[in-house]
């Protein structure tokens, strides 16, 4: 099936990282990373799904943990310049 042929609200390009939160810092850098995005990302820890271009929102992690962090995005080039430093291995 083409692209254009899928329905609508099928999301067809995805990337899926896990990142780890170790302190404020992390936090700095994910936020400022997610504003230089143009595209829609979330964060997602447990059963909380945020913005990470929403400070506040992050602040709300904490720290200390690893997260998922899912772009709608395929450019994985750009992702990872991004948000490589953060990516749990």
């Amino acid at each position: 099936m083409r692209k254009e042929d899928m329905p609508k609200g099928i999301i067809t390009n995805m990337i899926k990282a896990y990142i780890r939160i170790n302190d404020l810092n992390d936090i700095k850098t994910l936020h400022e990373a997610a504003l230089s995005c143009k595209y829609d990302l979330v964060v997602q820890s447990g059963t909380k799904i945020l913005n990470p271009k929403s400070l506040m929102g992050i602040f709300g992690l904490g720290t200390k943990k690893t997260v998922s962090l899912v772009a709608k995005y395929d450019d994985k080039r750009d992702f990872l310049e991004k948000f490589g430093d953060l990516i749990s291995t």
